[in-house]
């Protein structure tokens, strides 16, 4: 099954790229598609062929050794069947949920760059937070209430295994308070002082206000039949307005292609959150 992936702008200034065909270009940014979500995929030149190149008279063998020996790809054996490994697939591709189909022999992990650090020399480039993954970061900081104390720059820089991902820091932080962080990286939390106030958050104003502009965005609707949309799903919700704007937040980020549907069925299946009165009270020390 063929999958989304992204881009680097620095990939057609690459050396190795820019001295490949441009049909091999065309077909290795297409391999990223075939391959499961650590970088590996069947070495099948005629599967290839009719899933990418289905209209047009090229020599898929030919292209796929032409990648090779520019090391972009390097084709191994399992179990008698051929499979290849993407250089450094890993640094730009990070799907929230990896799913790995295909083998993955250990002595590839440096090139598939597991761990999210490009191996040196051709197709590494430097790396820059993505839009999906800032506008994910400010959301998971509205969630927590906090500020984030690791940024995926900081972890780019650290030496590997020093930071969790961002995305697990900031479910800690939700899941655990304050001091999460500090259990996530073993850095020590500023001291919290005795007392700390918090307004709360009024969460049907921002469902109409935030989620209504998600919601035209998803379903292509003015804003009317948006309003009357969130409506009805509130009655699902039992009006809770948090649920209802975090449901919207979630079929945003996995694209869902049916947002109406995904998010009613997300509504009755997803368990109720906290009462923001419990959630927004004064801590004592």
């Amino acid at each position: 099954m063929a999958r989304i992936r992204s881009v680097h702008p620095g990939l057609f200034t690459d050396e190795a790229f820019a001295a490949v065909s441009m049909a091999s270009r065309v077909l290795f940014i297409g391999l990223w598609c075939e391959a499961d979500d650590l970088g590996v995929f069947e070495w099948k030149a005629l599967t290839l062929k009719m899933r990418l190149f289905p209209g047009d008279a090229v020599d898929v063998p030919s292209m796929l050794s032409e990648l090779a020996a520019r090391d972009m790809i390097r084709a191994f054996d399992h179990e008698g069947k051929q499979y290849g490994a993407i250089r450094n697939f890993g640094r730009y591709q990070r799907p929230k949920s990896p799913k790995v189909i295909h083998p993955h022999p250990a002595e590839l992990s440096s090139f598939l760059a597991c761990d999210g650090r490009g191996v040196a020399g051709p197709l590494n480039h430097p790396r820059d937070v993505t839009a999906a993954e800032r506008k994910r970061r400010e959301r998971d900081n509205r969630r927590s209430g906090h500020a984030s104390a690791v940024t995926h720059s900081e972890c780019d820089a650290a030496e590997p295994g020093r930071f969790p991902p961002f995305s697990e820091v900031s479910r800690q932080m939700e899941d655990g308070g304050g001091n999460s962080v500090a259990k996530a990286t073993g850095v020590a939390a500023p001291a919290e002082p005795s007392a700390v106030t918090a307004l709360p958050v009024d969460w049907r104003e921002r469902l109409f206000r935030q989620g209504l502009a998600s919601v035209s965005e998803l379903t292509g609707k003015p804003v009317g039949p948006a309003r009357s949309l969130i409506g009805r799903w509130l009655r699902v919700a039992s009006d809770d307005a948090r649920k209802v704007l975090r449901t919207i937040e979630d079929a945003q980020e996995q694209n869902a292609a049916d947002p109406v549907a995904w998010i009613e069925a997300a509504l009755k299946a997803r368990p109720a959150q906290r009462s923001d009165s419990l959630q927004f009270t004064m801590a004592r020390g």
